[in-house]
Formats: structure tokens, C-alpha cells, sequence
């Protein structure tokens, strides 16, 4: 029995030996998997931070480059310019001299230059332009002989015509920067100039292109733009360089001076750190508060010249100061040399932080550390193992909230896109809340994979997400909600598909403008491996809670009206709609084909008689927009002019319209007609969302004719709409010359009085009076309006005239003028003369003081 026992003993011994050893073994093995597993995700995470950070930082150094290449473009552009070309070599004695009011100069030339300044400002916000010619000696008080900056560039765009500017203020800029601040810029122009002349004494055979270019080191600018006094900022904000070209002599192309553009340090800073501007004075530090420009991510780039004198980058970025001190080092440095003429004097560089890596080691470290500790027992073995590998299932889900990011994007992917459209749906359901959703997909992206390839395509849908995500947020929102959450969120789905989700957005239409954003954006051709590339894309809106409660819901009702946009021949937005009828269908049709009737020249103007009833003929016209389409034919102007103003489309099309007119005119006026000026009606859209003003009048001058034959025609709703704006507006084309009249005054809210606050010519009586004038008090209000007009001055008509007694009834008011129906209908152009000349043959043997009804009939 003994034996036995001992037996057992033995065997139970053996027996628990065994399952020990085997225990430690299955955790041997369960370690090493753990390890391998571990350092595997480490290495693919790096990997994957590495492939982004190479991405992007090149596509950083393209566009970098295209900005120091548009510089340096329209610098030369000026260095080209005929009139700089040809003026005589004298560099102004001093600051009083003024090189435009003393006639060495021109005010077109100059404002030619200016328009050219505007467009390096708006590029890259330049502090100034320098125009100086060989032999400049600061050292006696010489001075640029041309020097533009905003200053001056306000007071070119008050100009008005040759008279005007000549008694302008002179162009020596308000604000005088202290003596010192001038010195390096002066020394460097000498030096500049002398190395021109040395180097590249001759305009080349080549020109413009092959043109030479030099870059400053860094030094004290002028400042006549952010930085106010060296008591404000740091001394960097006082700091820029000089990118200059030559200036050749015409016509033997020999060396005469130099076109220096002043780029502010600052300026190159805020770029890199996609900021609008450095903070620099206490009201811009609060504002950059106040809009969330200060939360932007810290950015990781230095922007340097190669031999080393120039330094630009985020100062917010302490880490990144240490890194280019040569105090620390980063965790992975890229080296990107710029291209273009100026872009070869620069490196960008880009500095990944050593913490980014540092925590996916710390992550593996953790995950081995706590797999080695579990071998030193054998007792807790399988209690250890369990432990481990709910430990390991955390560490897991971990890495996995770290990779809900699109590895060839970084933009969230559907499982991140998923989760956050259910929260937003709690939280809008929560507080009535609004929530839309923008399902982008490209047009015909499989034929770009096929055509050149899946890293063509790759690159492609890079450019395109980073796009996306620029347009996606308007200018100064704020990047979050009060709860932390985002209010807009760009992700891709998958293959060519994006999805955005904007919680902060209550308007439709709010929402629809912002999607027509998105599209603009990627209608600017992109540039892949040297080809150049149209992208085109169709957006389907939805919005809770109209087009679904669920997320499920949500996503179906965007993919369709997406799908519904891909029906379009070209970009297109539709809205999802529950059922879509006819004319949904055809407004969505008109929507689409409104982008692209201009540049196919689908529309036309017609022209209306306005009569002189004093004169008994017809001397003015209104002309009309009118759109035939090629398939639906004659479109009305009251269906597709509120389609042109939702897409702000109005704004090219109503300038075409108006130089279409004045050039009409100006021929009519050649060829002896009796219109001898032009209406053009003005949308309210065009006076507050773009500088129609300025627009016009350079049209006006361009077509050579007289701005008081111009009639600008607006409604009431310039009162109701952004007035300040619109009267801004007004002013300055009456101070231009131009005519002002309101149309249609009488049919909308705005009352008598509100004709002191317009500046105006004419008063346009809507056709609504003329009618209620069959009674006696229709006719008493109609008769005060034309009084009210001639003791304010204003010429006056009454539109919608159609009988001949309605004719003699304004006769007999004493209105001095009429249009309708009974003179004549909108005509084409060439109709139209003829029309116009016949009614001015049919009064000329009437004896009568009224037109008799046949001279006016139609043929």
C-alpha cells in the first residue's frame, strides 16, 4: 500500500511537473508572440508616420515653390513693363519728390504696377515694391523712384480718370518709417545693383524667361503693414528679404536698374503654420483668441535659404526652436529643396518630433515589460496569461483608436466617420439640432488609375483630401463645438469617395455654399508627377433630421442624391429629395448647365426702347439678359437670374453684360442711332459680394465710351440688403461719371423718404402704378411720384406702357419718359437698331403731340 501510495505520489508529482512545465512553455511561447506582435505594430505605425510625413512635406515644397515662382513671375512682369523700361534713369533726390505728379511717370503706368502689387500682396501679403534705377546713392539722400506699398495702393484705387489723379496726393506714403529702418534695405539694393551690373549686364535672348533673380539675406524692412513700431513685437517681425530682377533699358536691352520685392519673415512664418498672420500686437493676439487661430496644430517646418542666413518657423514651437538651436534632435528630419528661379535659394525641412515616436516605443516597451513579468511565476500561470491577455486586448484597441485614420490620406476613416456621425445624431436629437452630410466622389477617378497608374491615383486622392479639408472650414470658424467635439469633419470612405459632416451649420443653403466651395476647389487643375489634371466631382447633401433620423438612413439619402449629382454632365450639388418632380428636375438641370453658359456663350442681350416723350422718339435702351439653351430653348430671366445669384455666378455674368452693352452702344453711337445710352440692370448680390464698382468702371474705360451714356439700374432692395455697401457702391460710379437709376421703385418696401438716402439719377416707376391709374387716386399717386422726381431733380419713367391711352395719360402728367410694350418688345441687337430707327422715321411726320398707336406696332 505504501508503494502505492508513493506510486501515486510520484505519478501526482510527475503530474504537476508536467502541466508546470508546460505552463511556462505555453508562456514562453504566448511572450514571444506577444513581442513579435508588439514590435511589428511599432514598425508599422513608424513606417506609416514616415510615408505621411515624406508625402506631405513634399506636397508642402510644391506649393511653396509655386509661390516663390509667382513672385518672382510678376515681379519680372514689372521689371518688364514698357513704361519701366523706358523712363528716364534718375533716381528720385528725396522723399518730397513725387515721380508721378512731376510727369516722369504716368498715372496709368502706375496703376498698372499697383494692380500687379495687389497681386503679390494678395499671394504672399509683401510689405512693399521697389522700382530703382543704377547709380541709386542713398548716401545723398536718394530715394526709390517708385515705391509701392499699401499705402499707395489705397490711393490708386480712389482714383478716377487722368484729372483726378493728377491733383491725388502725392505718392510718398502717410506713414514714414524711422531713418535707420531703411539703411539695410538701401545698402542691399546697392549691392544688388552692383551685382547685376557686373553679372548680367544685357537683357537675354531668351526674355522674359531666363531673366536673373537675387535673393537678400535676412534684414530690417520698412513696415507699412504689420509690424507698427519696435516696441510692439520681437525683432524678427521687423526682419524680410529683397527677391529682385533687373530692369533692361529699351530698346538695346542694356542693364539700367533693378524691381525688389520685400518679403516680411513673419509673412513666410504664418504661411508655414497655415495662420492668417503672426500675432504680433496685443488686438491681434485677442483676435487669433477669439477665432481659435491659436488652437492651430503647431507646425513642424523650417523654411531656409541654402546658405543658411535666413531661418523661418513657427515660433509657437518651442520643441522645434531646440531642434534648429542644434540643442535637440528630432525624431525623423526630411530635406525638400524648393524649384523655380527663386525656389532653388531656399530648403524646406521638415522636423517629426522624437515624442511622436517615443510613444509607439513606450507603447511596445509597456506591452513587452508586462509579457516578461508574467514568466517569473509559474504558480499564476494561467491567472497571468488571462490577465496578460486582457491586458494585451486593451493595449490592442489602443492602437486600433490610433489607426482609425486612412493611411494614404490621414483623413478619419468610415469606422471613425461611423462613430461620429451616431454622436452627433444623440447630441442634435438632444437640443434640436441640425446635422449635414456632403458625400463627395470624383468623376471618372477609375479612368485616371487605369490611364497612369495607382500611385498617379494615390497622389491624386492626396491632393484632393487636402483640398477638401481647406475649403471644408470658412474663414475664422471656430474648430470645435463648446462640447470639444468637431463641428466639421473631412473623412474618406473609401476609393474616390470623401465624406464631411458639419454640425455647425443650421442653413441649408449655408450648407449648399459651403459644398459649392468644395467644388471650386477642385476645379483649379492638379498637378501630379508634371501632369496636369482636371478633377471634377458630384456632391450629394443631406441633412437631419428632413432626410433621415438614423446614421443608416443619413448615408443612403447622401449616396443618392450623390449618385443623382453623378447624372449631371458636369460638377454637380443636388440636395437629396424625397421625390423629385419635374421642375426639382429642372432647376437641378439649369443649376448645372448655369456653370458653364458663359464660356459657351448661351447668352444673349435684347434691347427695349425707352421714349422721350418730350422729344417723341425713342434715345435710350434697356438691355436684357437673355439664355438659350441648347436643348430647352429660350430660358426666362425670372427662372435662371435667381439661380445666378444663389451661386454668386451673377457677379462674371453682370460684368459681361455690362461690357457687352457699352460695346453695343459705342457702335450704335458710330453709326448715328438714336439710342444714344444704355440701362444695364445690377443685381444687390453683385454691390455686396464683389467690388462691382471698381469693375465697371474699368470696363466703361477700356470700351472707350462716355460713363454718363451708362445707366446702372438696381432695385429697392439695396436699402434692405447690406445698405452701407451698397451706397459705397453707388457713390463711387456716380463720382465716375456713371448714371444710377431705381427700378421698379413702388412695388416693394421702399417708401418715398428712402429716396434722400440713395445717390441717384433716375426714377423708374414700376408698371404696378401705371395700371391702378385708372382711378382717380391711382392717378393723383402716380402724378405726385413723376412731381416728387422733377423737384428732387431726377429724370423719370414709367415702365409696363401697352395702350395708347396710358400713353396720353402720362402725357398729360407732364412724365418726361416711357417704356413698354407699345414702343417696342425686347429685340436682339441688330432688330433692335432697325426698330429704333423706324419709330424715329414714323414721329417725324406726325403732327400730332401724341404718337399715334401705328407708330409704335410691331412688324
Amino acid at each position: 500500500m505504501a508503494n502505492g501510495f508513493m506510486d501515486r505520489r510520484t505519478r501526482s508529482a510527475y503530474t504537476g511537473i508536467g502541466w508546470a512545465l508546460a505552463a511556462v512553455l505555453g508562456l514562453a511561447g504566448v511572450e514571444y508572440t506577444i513581442v513579435s506582435s508588439a514590435w511589428q505594430t511599432r514598425s508599422s505605425a513608424v513606417h506609416e508616420l514616415e510615408a505621411t510625413a515624406k508625402l506631405t512635406t513634399a506636397a508642402e515644397a510644391k506649393e511653396l515653390s509655386q509661390l516663390l515662382n509667382d513672385l518672382y513671375v510678376t515681379t519680372r512682369t514689372i521689371s518688364l513693363l514698357p513704361a519701366v523700361r523706358s523712363t528716364p534713369k534718375q533716381n528720385r533726390a528725396s522723399a518730397a519728390q513725387d515721380a508721378v505728379r512731376d510727369g516722369r511717370f504716368s498715372v496709368p503706368d502706375s496703376e498698372t504696377v499697383a494692380q500687379l502689387y495687389l497681386h503679390l500682396a494678395e499671394v504672399s501679403a509683401i510689405s512693399e515694391v521697389y522700382v530703382v534705377h543704377d547709380g541709386f546713392a542713398p548716401e545723398r539722400g536718394q530715394v526709390p523712384f517708385l515705391m509701392f506699398d499699401s499705402v499707395i495702393v489705397d490711393r490708386f484705387k480712389s482714383l478716377v480718370g487722368a484729372r483726378q489723379a493728377a491733383r491725388a496726393a502725392p505718392a510718398t506714403p502717410g506713414y514714414k518709417a524711422p531713418a535707420e529702418d531703411e539703411d539695410e534695405e538701401y545698402a542691399e539694393i546697392v549691392r544688388q545693383l552692383d551685382a547685376f551690373r557686373r553679372l548680367h549686364p544685357h537683357l537675354p535672348s531668351s526674355a522674359p524667361h531666363g531673366v536673373a533673380a537675387l535673393l537678400s539675406p535676412a534684414l530690417i524692412t520698412c513696415d507699412n503693414t504689420q509690424y507698427l513700431s519696435t516696441s510692439a513685437s520681437h525683432d524678427r517681425d521687423r526682419r524680410g528679404v529683397l527677391l529682385s530682377v533687373p530692369i533692361y533699358d529699351q530698346p538695346g536691352g542694356a542693364f539700367m536698374g533693378l524691381v525688389a520685392t520685400v518679403v516680411r519673415l513673419n509673412v513666410l512664418e504664418a504661411r508655414l503654420a497655415s495662420l492668417p498672420l503672426v500675432p504680433v500686437t496685443a488686438q491681434e493676439q485677442a483676435d487669433a483668441q477669439r477665432t481659435g487661430h491659436d488652437a492651430v496644430p503647431l507646425s513642424e517646418y523650417v523654411l531656409s535659404t541654402a546658405r543658411g542666413d535666413v531661418r523661418v518657423f513657427d515660433r509657437r514651437n518651442e520643441a522645434l526652436a531646440e531642434v534648429v538651436a542644434g540643442r535637440a534632435k528630432a525624431g525623423l528630419s526630411l530635406r525638400e529643396p524648393l524649384s523655380g528661379p527663386f525656389g532653388e535659394s531656399w530648403v524646406l525641412e521638415r522636423h517629426v518630433p522624437q515624442a511622436a515616436y517615443d510613444q509607439l516605443d513606450a507603447q511596445a516597451r509597456r506591452t513587452i515589460t508586462l509579457a516578461s513579468a508574467v514568466t517569473l511565476t509559474t504558480f499564476l500561470a494561467l491567472c497571468a496569461v488571462a490577465w496578460l491577455f486582457a491586458r494585451q486586448r486593451r493595449a490592442g484597441q489602443q492602437l486600433k483608436e490610433l489607426a482609425e485614420f486612412d493611411g494614404l490620406t490621414g483623413l478619419p476613416n468610415r469606422l471613425q466617420l461611423d462613430r461620429t456621425i451616431e454622436l452627433s445624431l444623440r447630441e442634435a436629437a438632444s437640443g434640436n439640432g441640425r446635422l449635414t452630410l456632403l458625400m463627395v466622389d470624383l468623376n471618372k477617378f477609375k479612368t485616371v488609375n487605369d490611364t497612369f497608374g495607382h500611385h498617379f491615383g494615390d497622389q491624386l486622392l492626396i491632393e484632393v483630401g487636402r483640398r477638401l479639408q481647406k475649403h471644408l472650414h470658412a474663414p475664422g470658424a471656430h474648430p470645435a463645438t463648446g462640447t470639444g467635439k468637431a463641428a466639421r469633419l473631412l473623412g474618406r470612405l473609401g476609393g474616390d469617395e470623401f465624406l464631411a459632416l458639419l454640425c455647425d451649420v443650421e442653413d441649408e443653403d449655408a450648407a449648399c455654399a459651403i459644398a459649392e466651395r468644395m467644388l471650386s476647389a477642385l476645379s483649379v487643375p492638379v498637378v501630379v508627377d508634371g501632369q496636369s489634371l482636371n478633377v471634377g466631382a458630384s456632391i450629394g447633401l443631406a441633412r437631419y433630421p428632413e432626410h433621415g433620423q438614423s446614421a443608416k438612413q443619413l448615408l443612403r439619402s447622401a449616396d443618392e442624391a450623390m449618385y443623382s449629382a453623378k447624372s449631371q454632365p458636369e460638377s454637380a450639388l443636388v440636395v437629396y429629395q424625397h421625390e423629385v418632380d419635374p421642375a426639382t428636375q429642372r432647376r437641378l438641370r439649369l443649376e448645372t448647365d448655369l456653370r458653364g453658359a458663359l464660356s459657351r456663350g448661351q447668352f444673349e442681350l435684347y434691347y427695349q426702347a425707352i421714349v422721350s416723350l418730350r422729344q417723341h422718339r425713342p434715345d435710350r435702351a434697356e438691355a436684357l439678359i437673355r439664355w438659350r439653351h441648347p436643348e430647352l430653348g429660350l430660358i426666362s430671366p425670372d427662372e435662371f437670374i435667381p439661380l445666378l445669384e444663389r451661386s454668386s455666378l451673377i457677379v462674371p455674368v453682370g460684368l459681361w453684360v455690362l461690357r457687352q452693352a457699352a460695346q453695343q452702344l459705342r457702335e450704335w453711337r458710330a453709326a448715328d442711332s438714336p439710342i444714344q445710352a444704355v440701362s444695364v440692370n445690377v443685381s444687390v448680390v453683385q454691390l455686396v459680394k464683389s467690388e462691382f464698382s471698381a469693375d465697371a468702371i474699368e470696363i466703361v474705360s477700356q470700351v472707350g465710351i462716355d460713363p454718363a451714356h451708362i445707366t446702372i439700374e438696381i432695385t429697392e432692395w439695396v436699402l434692405i440688403d447690406n445698405p452701407q455697401r451698397c451706397i459705397a457702391q453707388l457713390e463711387t460710379l456716380r463720382r465716375a461719371g456713371l448714371r444710377v437709376a431705381i427700378d421698379d421703385f413702388g412695388a416693394g418696401h421702399a417708401s418715398l423718404n428712402y429716396l434722400r438716402r440713395l445717390p441717384i439719377d433716375m426714377l423708374k416707376i414700376d408698371r404696378s402704378l401705371l395700371v391702378d391709374a385708372v382711378s382717380p387716386a391711382g392717378l393723383s399717386i402716380l402724378a405726385a411720384m413723376v412731381q416728387l422726381a422733377a423737384e428732387m431733380g431726377l429724370d423719370c419713367a414709367v415702365e409696363g406702357v401697352e395702350t395708347v391711352e396710358q400713353h396720353g395719360m402720362l402725357f398729360d402728367i407732364g412724365c418726361p419718359r416711357a417704356q413698354g410694350y407699345l414702343f417696342s418688345r425686347p429685340l436682339p441687337a441688330e432688330q433692335a437698331d432697325a426698330a429704333f430707327r423706324s419709330m424715329r422715321m414714323a414721329v417725324s411726320w406726325s403732327n400730332s403731340q401724341l404718337f399715334s398707336a401705328s407708330s409704335f406696332a410691331d412688324d
